[in-house]
């Protein structure tokens, strides 16, 4: 099993050095390390530039870096198109941020051999925040008259070998490049959030997706539920999403409670949203309605909101 990881980075120059040591000290190295520097301007690039000098036996290094920030979608775009030219695989995909612990690669491989399944599309590690499981990292889908959720897996579930999950981000994530080489790449046009779900429904096209769960990655975040410009990108894609993959129907459920939750009264009242916020989010949904996808103008990386 030869795998090829990509890492996506911007401006987080000592992350990044954590998780290269991290990677190259696996008890099972990858064959390629592949990192993306979205434009960064913290010394990133100078500091890739030796990196890559360095020899390190048994891996290839790569760098990419891009002309601009393109986002997690682009970058992870980028790091996906390099990988499906490399003798491997997998492509395993994550954030500079995400650190693995040292059997992470070698969990994946031993406990993949026993799944009875010939047509994996992806495996996954399972997701620690400052020690607690993030159980939204791996998600189920549930559809009903109400609408469409991502569901978390329960505790229960990660005490098996494995299971399978219908959604997964792209930290920890453990694309077959076959399948990658089959499917449109990712969704660059969302630039952050739910391009990681928006390909993992059209990698179950092609398979199932496994967890691991003696596979471990620390993402260590906090729980900061974001309340700035990003809310713009999360909005939109999700009605986006919704909108190209499920039923007329589900959409208009998906609006309404999206409206109900970021642009009423309601929000203000319950989530303590300013009025310049709600504004925000009732473009956003429009922009999910219509697909006017990007970078949006006015809000920009760094808004402030």
């Amino acid at each position: 099993m030869e795998i090829a990881v990509v890492l996506v980075t911007f401006n987080r120059l000592k992350n990044l050095k954590v998780t290269l040591d991290k990677y190259v000290n696996q008890n099972k190295l990858p064959k390629y390390i592949v990192v993306v520097d979205n434009a960064s301007t913290d010394g990133t690039r100078e500091y890739l530039n030796e990196w890559k000098k360095k020899n390190i036996q048994g891996i290839e290094k790569k760098v990419i870096t891009a002309n601009r920030n393109l986002g997690g979608s682009g970058g992870f775009a980028l790091g996906i198109e390099e990988g499906c030219k490399l003798d491997c695989d997998y492509i395993f995909l994550a954030d500079d941020d995400a650190v693995p612990e040292e059997n992470m690669l070698s969990e994946l491989e031993r406990q993949s051999k026993r799944i009875p399944d010939k047509k994996i599309a992806a495996l996954c590690t399972a997701i620690y925040n400052y020690d607690k499981h993030e159980y939204m990292h791996r998600c189920n889908i549930k559809k009903n008259i109400f609408g469409i959720k991502f569901k978390g897996l329960p505790e229960s579930e990660y005490s098996k070998p494995f299971f399978k999950v219908d959604v997964l981000t792209f930290v920890g994530a453990c694309i077959s490049k076959e399948v990658a080489k089959k499917i449109d790449n990712v969704k660059t046009e969302y630039f952050i959030y739910f391009d990681d779900s928006e390909y993992s429904i059209r990698l179950n096209n092609e398979g199932n997706i496994y967890c691991i769960p003696s596979s471990i990655m620390h993402h260590d975040v906090g729980n900061d539920r974001r309340s700035s410009w990003k809310d713009y990108y999360d909005t939109r894609n999700w009605i986006d999403l919704v909108k190209v993959h499920y039923s007329y129907p589900l959409l208009v459920s998906a609006v309404i409670k999206m409206y109900l939750k970021r642009v009423s009264i309601l929000a203000k009242i319950a989530r303590n949203r300013s009025k310049e916020h709600r504004i925000m989010c009732k473009e956003a949904i429009k922009d999910g309605i219509s697909g006017n996808l990007g970078i949006n103008s006015k809000y920009k990386p760094g808004k402030d909101i």
